[in-house]
């Protein structure tokens, strides 16, 4: 019989989730942040 816990495999997937998440919104934030600079530059 298999048992297809995967309580285990949780914490570390919502990690990677947490992770992704966070490094979107730097991204987003950097791009927003370099565009707004280049329009007050104009």
């Amino acid at each position: 019989m298999v048992s297809h816990d995967v309580s285990e495999e949780t914490p570390s997937t919502t990690l990677l989730v947490a992770r992704l998440h966070v490094d979107l919104c730097r991204l987003a934030s950097a791009i927003c942040t370099s565009r707004c600079t280049a329009r007050a530059a104009l």
